[in-house]
């Protein structure tokens, strides 16, 4: 399956479930490193999870057009899980000391959204979102549970129409598609076990970010062979006598301590949690709430599109005017880096997108050099623009500001005063045709080298 996400088509409306922990602690990693701390108002308020949370929301809201939302955390309290053996999670490093300011907003931010989150005392946010699962499918909904992790795979479900919709880091950063949909082919795929088979799979080879042991001794690839040849744990034990070796001998070992991880690695699918379906639906949110919240954690870019958010969260447009903005609140990086600056461009859906053509006004028609014959005839005339009287501007597109974290998208320049007196050079875009960066830059450097005019 791609890697782009398609909108719903099936006749069934649809349920997005978020990990919110999951989410959360993504984002917070996702923008505090190399920025000293993360994004920050200029009074000091952590917004990396605020930020990033609500710029994945949105990119999944954009493409699965949900008629209803809900967000699981996790308690501080232990679970069930802990109390069944004390070294479970044993090993997480604690938790930063701005994580909880910027949790705390998060939860206030998402009350501003009127989006409903749930949590259950005695259970993690997975058993959360399993017995949500379980509930929403039979009120009808098809589900897409948006997570981090792998351990949620074991929910996927065809006949339920139960997916999950896994992100990588590279989701919360500038203009990515980086969250794949996953069914039970993708997860044999990528796992070499089908869903039914995950929890069987961790309590043969464990989990290390859980601190779920395993069978001592058997890893990921001998357990995927095992569930392939014999389709559970159940009945791999009740042929040990068939296997081998020393795979016997671990599995014969470590048959409690595969049950206990089981145990540890099955989610809940009845936690006893009060649900009502109404509050979940996408019905918009109190502008006059949700404004504050954005103004205190300095979203300008939220606050000037408030009517564009109320529509995607299901609400109507007031007949008033937009929210003013003041362009001085943007959240301080100590790196030169705003969220908001860096990330305007993933606000806007593909719709609006399409309407840009019809609206602008612009005479300018660049040219696009995306064939070597193109290329050549743009280096020819650019020959003739080489001093500080009739120079070249020069521009680069790019994955991100970070020198360190950059790619090469694309390499613009303009030339005289002309409409067309433009081009634009793609050489690292995902859909259409590129040249290969390395011709480019090595066609490109005799004319930048030659030239006379000052360089930037």
């Amino acid at each position: 399956m791609s890697e782009t996400l398609t909108s719903a088509t099936a006749t069934r409306p649809t349920f997005i479930l978020v990990d919110g922990h999951s989410l959360a602690y993504r984002s917070y990693f996702a923008f505090a490193k190399g920025r000293d701390g993360g994004l920050r108002t200029k009074a000091g308020i952590p917004t990396s999870i605020c930020f990033g949370f609500v710029k994945c929301l949105l990119e999944v809201m954009a493409t699965q057009q949900p008629q209803a939302m809900a967000i699981a955390f996790d308690l501080a309290e232990a679970t069930f899980r802990h109390e069944a053996d004390e070294t479970y999670k044993a090993d997480r490093p604690e938790t930063p000391e701005d994580f909880i300011p910027d949790l705390e907003n998060l939860h206030e931010l998402l009350n501003g959204f009127n989006l409903p989150f749930f949590t259950a005392p005695g259970f993690e946010a997975d058993d959360v979102l399993g017995t949500l699962a379980q509930r929403v499918t039979a009120a009808g909904y098809r589900v897409k549970i948006l997570t981090g992790d792998r351990d949620l795979f074991q929910l996927i479900d065809s006949d339920k129409e139960i997916t999950v919709l896994n992100f990588s880091p590279d989701a919360l950063k500038r203009s990515t598609n980086s969250i794949t949909e996953f069914e039970a082919e993708q997860v044999k795929e990528k796992m070499g076990v089908l869903p039914s088979q995950i929890v069987d799979f961790k309590a043969l080879c464990g989990d290390k970010s859980d601190n779920i042991p395993g069978v001592k001794g058997i890893g990921e690839k001998t357990a995927v062979q095992l569930l392939n040849t014999y389709g559970s744990l159940d009945q791999i034990y009740a042929a040990l006598d068939e296997i081998k070796g020393a795979t016997q001998k671990k599995l014969a070992a470590g048959k409690e301590d595969a049950e206990k991880s089981r145990y540890l690695a099955t989610i809940v699918l009845d936690v006893p949690i009060e649900f009502d379906l109404e509050d979940c639906k996408l019905k918009g949110f109190d502008t006059s709430v949700l404004s504050p919240i954005l103004e205190k954690l300095e979203f300008k870019s939220f606050l000037g599109k408030i009517n564009d958010l109320q529509q995607r969260f299901g609400g109507k447009i007031e007949d008033k005017q937009e929210a003013k903005t003041d362009a001085s609140n943007t959240p301080n990086t100590n790196s030169e880096f705003s969220a908001d600056e860096d990330n305007d461009l993933w606000f806007f859906s593909a719709s609006d997108t399409a309407e840009v053509p019809q609206k602008s006004t612009s005479p300018i028609t660049p040219r696009i050099i995306n064939t070597e014959a193109k290329l050549t005839e743009l280096v020819k005339l650019l020959q003739t623009f080489t001093t500080s009287e009739i120079p070249v501007a020069w521009d680069t597109e790019t994955t991100a500001l970070e020198p360190r974290d950059a790619e090469l998208v694309g390499i613009g320049c303009c030339w005289g005063t002309e409409p067309d007196e433009v081009a634009y050079i793609p050489v690292g875009h995902k859909t259409g045709e590129n040249l290969h960066k390395d011709l480019v830059l090595e066609v490109l450097r005799p004319i930048l080298e030659s030239a006379d005019y000052p360089k930037a």
